[in-house]
């Protein structure tokens, strides 16, 4: 399992280099304000997949920039990076592992009181009111692609769509469930 995980993060990495240099600081950063809603990243997971990216060839490290207040390592992508990216695109996806702490305690609610998972399913909807608004905003700032070619702003336009739908869809089962609660004798 972990080196799946390690090789998802090497793609990650990879993508991000892909449009311009970058430490591994600025990785995180940009990790956090654009994939964060369903891919994160640690710090100690970006550093040594970045020194094997360079040692398998697919990334390189810059000169530090001297001139600079702040003198990280930089790093870009290297044409071999851009082909192993590429092909990683291309094949099919991995079946993903689905861990949700709220289920687990939505399955065993029943050996607690009944408010606890109500007030679990209340934070849940307010949490997932919140994305949904969030990627709404997303979805406002990008140009509109009506009859515009295929370029970035439409895959970014499908992972913010992506993101609106289930949490759509999440409260929808929310609302649900907690009917369900209420329904029930206690």
């Amino acid at each position: 399992m972990t080196n799946r995980r390690k090789s998802r993060t090497k793609f990650a990495i990879l993508g991000f280099l892909a449009s311009k240099p970058r430490s591994g600081y600025d990785l995180k950063k940009a990790i956090e304000k654009s994939i964060g809603f369903f891919w994160s990243e640690s710090y100690g997971q970006i550093y040594p997949i970045l020194s094997q990216l360079v040692k398998e060839g697919h990334a390189i490290k810059l000169p530090i920039d001297e001139t600079s207040g702040r003198k990280r390592q930089q790093y870009a992508i290297t044409d071999a990076g851009i082909e192993e990216l590429k092909d990683w695109i291309e094949k099919a996806a991995e079946p993903q592992t689905y861990r949700n702490e709220l289920l687990l305690k939505i399955f065993f609610g029943h050996q607690a009181d009944p408010d606890a998972s109500r007030k679990h399913l209340e934070e849940f909807k307010t949490q997932q009111k919140e994305l949904n608004e969030t990627f709404k905003g997303f979805q406002s700032t990008l140009p509109d692609m009506k009859d515009q070619p295929l370029n970035h702003y439409v895959y970014l336009q499908a992972t913010i769509n992506y993101g609106i739908l289930m949490t759509e869809a999440s409260l929808k089962w929310a609302n649900d469930t907690l009917r369900m609660i209420n329904r029930a004798k206690s």
